[in-house]
């Protein structure tokens, strides 16, 4: 099912739920949309049929699902990335950090758990603030490169869509903050692909 928008989605999909004896589907796509997991979720509480997502937009992860859905996602949620992440912070002492995100869905959730952890921690965490950049209306990304100079920390936990990545870091780049000396950990349900972010 190459078509994924959502009526095209929906309406393959149960022309292949009703016509054969199907126990489950195992679902890949290359996007990187989280309406197709959204779809997904939908169909597998209304019909009953388990549906695994594996990768693309299947498999971005959804919390909460719809009651009765039966919908398992193989990818990592937002949380437990931060975790792994705080884990490399604290491995190698980097104990300043910045938080930088857009305003993409979930970003408030992604600030109140990096304080979750910071918070909960008997390390010596020094938080340098969030920085929640607003990509529309910069074309240039001038305002952008005059915003991510501000940020004092070279640590920076970024979350954004995959989209808002590339325009972050292609300001990052004209900035001088995206060379040796500065970290970026990048986090998000959404920017899993084969593809590199660009340098």
């Amino acid at each position: 099912l190459n078509d994924t928008n959502p009526r095209s989605l929906i309406v393959r999909l149960c022309d292949v739920l009703s016509s054969l004896r199907i126990h489950g589907v195992v679902f890949e796509d290359d996007t990187r949309s989280e309406a197709v997991a959204q779809i997904l979720d939908f169909i597998s509480a209304q019909t009953s049929v388990p549906i695994i997502g594996i990768n693309g937009g299947s498999a971005i992860v959804l919390t909460p699902k719809e009651k009765g859905s039966t919908f398992l996602q193989l990818g990592s949620s937002t949380e437990q990335q931060l975790q792994v992440i705080f884990e490399v912070l604290e491995e190698y002492d980097w104990t300043a950090f910045a938080v930088v995100t857009t305003l993409l869905p979930g970003y408030e959730d992604f600030v109140d758990y990096v304080e979750v952890l910071t918070d909960s921690s008997f390390i010596g965490w020094e938080h340098r603030g969030v920085l929640t950049l607003n990509l529309t209306d910069d074309p240039e990304g001038t305002r952008l490169r005059r915003q991510l100079r501000e940020v004092t920390a070279q640590i920076r936990l970024l979350y954004c869509s995959w989209e808002e990545a590339e325009a972050i870091f292609r300001a990052a780049h004209h900035a001088g903050l995206a060379g040796p000396g500065y970290i970026w950990f990048v986090v998000g349900t959404n920017l899993g692909g084969s593809d590199q972010l660009p340098e």
